[in-house]
């Protein structure tokens, strides 16, 4: 799939963050990341159609290089069955790293972001975009939070007349499947998202 039909622009900007490593790359690495972060397969967060969206967006928030040593963490994690452990370890543990992973989390689950701690920020830096806000009316609608709720995004899209009626529909891979969730979600959760 081509970087216009992920919603990423063609070719790398000048002078933005990662305009060295090849923007196809880079983006196919946060997508990756963001499939061990939130739990769900690339089919369902390409679905969004917030991908790109999302990248330029953390491009636009986080200091020069935080996004790409996100990146370089997530592609030494080992592979195979350790791989969830080990995000919930050096990644969602770090005290760098994991406000910034937390926040990926939000931003997918909720459309939005939330300002990182004031301790982060004094640390590795600010940014005037770094504030509490949703991404766009796009992102609240799409958020994951409804597939794994099995809801629908309030005052967005309704269910029609008499719909609070019936039970939610259970989807597939949902945790109101019964679907158990990624340990990255769980850590995340647990540590009440950095807040």
């Amino acid at each position: 799939m081509s970087r216009v039909e992920r919603g990423v622009p063609a070719g790398p900007t000048p002078g933005t963050p990662g305009a060295g490593v090849a923007a196809d790359e880079r983006a196919d690495v946060f997508l990756r990341l963001s499939e061990l972060l939130t739990g769900f397969g690339a089919i369902d967060l390409l679905g969004t159609g917030l991908a790109g969206r999302y990248l330029r967006a953390i491009d636009d928030i986080l200091p020069p290089g935080v996004l790409d040593e996100l990146a370089a963490a997530f592609s030494r994690l080992p592979s195979g069955p350790d791989r969830e452990a080990a995000a919930a370890t050096t990644i969602l543990a770090d005290q760098k790293l994991g406000p910034v992973a937390r926040n990926i989390i939000l931003m997918w689950y909720r459309g939005t972001w939330a300002r990182l701690p004031e301790e982060w920020r004094s640390a590795y830096g600010t940014s005037p975009s770094d504030t509490d806000h949703v991404v766009s009316a796009e992102a609240y609608q799409a958020g994951l939070q409804w597939v794994a709720a099995g809801a629908h995004p309030a005052g967005a899209r309704q269910q029609g007349y008499g719909a609070w009626a019936a039970a939610p529909e259970q989807t597939r891979g949902s945790p109101a499947a019964g679907a158990s969730p990624a340990s990255p979600r769980s850590a995340a959760a647990s540590q009440g998202a950095g807040r």
